[in-house]
């Protein structure tokens, strides 16, 4: 046995599994001190760490002694199960003698569970899983840390935001998993689970503003509702922007880098969308946009700067109108077909006329989204179906198009005074962005 041990477990490796099982207990007890909890603190949580990371290395210790190609085998199984059966015993036990609380209200089970997860979180770093361990262990105090945060955060929630969080459930969780994994359609050009995948990650960035927005509601400022209403649609937020420029409930001077902050946000998601897609290739397809990003970025600090210096300052306003439910299914399934369309229109484009063909459809694809290009051609340079330079080309181009979009959005609807500002807070990012086209558009091969 003494051989089997010394062979399956150093004795430095059983100080360091000791002392990551009690610091995660620790940083649990600390919180669920403060939290003055009546059943377990800092002193318990990391015994109950440490005894689950103790089950763990003498079933690891027989385990050698017996047999070590197998795992754990039978009898550490056993062990460490009644470890978590004593755990279960000894929880019962403390809520037998726990004094009732002094307004009669039930106690909750939030200590309880935490018990059982942090003797878990114990087991995983006698295993010498260090990282699991330590995030279960990190994760757990923050959950408990964030109590109150969280049901003031559930109470903001409506009707309509807990229906959006449980359709994207469904969209990520129940229809994503039974989508078939393989090609098909013409040009065999459709994989059905790739496809929702993209479906899965669009809608998720948007279900992150659209929550936020709604929490916030009227009390978000005006940049903050441009930076929140672009991962949602930057171009709705344009539209928002420039109806409040053109009733007055809002300065020129002040809607035109709002709605630059916007179109700043949209080139960060298609960065974000592009480098999922693109893989490998993402190192072509991002600096363009990242240039186009930067140059946005600054004129729109700059306008914000000479917003600042005007006579006198208009109160925080939230972006008027209800925003669309970005979860919804019969979005979800539009944006699917759309995407679906846009991926056959670019093989079919490049099988026909080239290069020419797919800016082409790029650019019609800019007038209205930009999601959908952005993952067709950044997922056909990387499985190789186009140079990379050329995907960069149509990213770019659709990006450009989206941007004169906006600025058409705001002489039509903002009025002229808008427009002219916006005019010359978009144009140093459209002259970036036309030169570094011109120049992919212009490389060899």
């Amino acid at each position: 046995m003494a051989d089997g041990y010394a062979r399956c477990v150093d004795s430095r490796e059983i100080f360091l599994d000791l002392t990551i099982a009690a610091a995660g207990g620790l940083l649990v007890g600390l919180q669920r001190e403060r939290a003055k909890s009546d059943l377990a603190g800092i002193r318990t949580f990391p015994l109950i760490a440490v005894f689950g990371a103790l089950c763990a290395i003498i079933a690891r210790a027989m385990a050698g002694a017996a047999d070590a190609t197998h795992g754990l085998g039978m009898p550490g199984v056993v062990l460490i199960s009644a470890g978590l059966i004593s755990m279960a015993v000894i929880v019962l036990a403390g809520n037998i003698v726990r004094p009732a609380s002094k307004d009669n209200e039930p106690h909750g089970l939030t200590t309880e569970i935490a018990i059982f997860v942090m003797y878990a979180s114990g087991v995983l770093a006698g295993l010498t899983m260090y990282g699991p361990a330590a995030a279960v262990a990190a994760s757990t105090a923050v959950l408990l840390h964030l109590k109150t945060s969280l049901h003031r955060l559930t109470r903001s929630l409506s009707d309509d935001d807990v229906r959006a969080v449980m359709q994207f459930a469904v969209i990520a969780m129940v229809i994503f998993p039974v989508i078939p994994n393989q090609q098909m359609g013409p040009f065999q050009a459709i994989n059905p689970y790739k496809l929702w995948l993209m479906v899965v990650l669009v809608t998720g960035i948007s279900l992150a503003g659209y929550v936020a927005l709604r929490v916030f509601g009227a009390r978000a400022g005006t940049l903050l509702a441009a930076v929140l209403g672009g991962l949602v649609s930057s171009t709705a937020t344009t539209v928002s922007l420039s109806r409040m420029a053109k009733a007055g409930d809002l300065e020129a001077r002040e809607a035109a880098p709002a709605i630059a902050i916007a179109n700043s946000v949209m080139l960060v998601r298609v960065m974000v969308l592009a480098s999922v897609a693109g893989g490998e290739a993402a190192g072509t397809l991002l600096p363009p946009l990242g240039l186009l990003l930067l140059a946005s970025v600054a004129v729109a600090g700059m306008a914000l700067l000479v917003a600042k210096r005007g006579d006198g300052s208009s109160a925080p306003v939230g972006v008027p109108g209800k925003q669309k439910n970005p979860t919804e299914l019969r979005a979800a399934f539009v944006f699917a077909a759309l995407f679906a369309g846009v991926q056959l229109l670019v093989v079919w484009g490049k099988e026909q006329f080239g290069t020419a063909g797919l800016l082409a459809i790029a650019a019609i694809s800019g007038l209205t989204d930009m999601d959908a290009i952005t993952l067709s051609t950044a997922g056909m340079a990387r499985g190789g179906n186009v140079l990379a330079t050329v995907a960069a080309s149509a990213i770019t181009l659709a990006a450009i198009v989206n941007t004169l979009v906006k600025l058409g959005i705001a002489a039509w609807m903002g009025g002229r005074a808008l427009a002219v500002r916006l005019a010359m807070v978009l144009s140093l990012p459209l002259v970036v962005g036309l030169i570094y086209l011109i120049v992919l558009i212009l490389q060899p091969g």
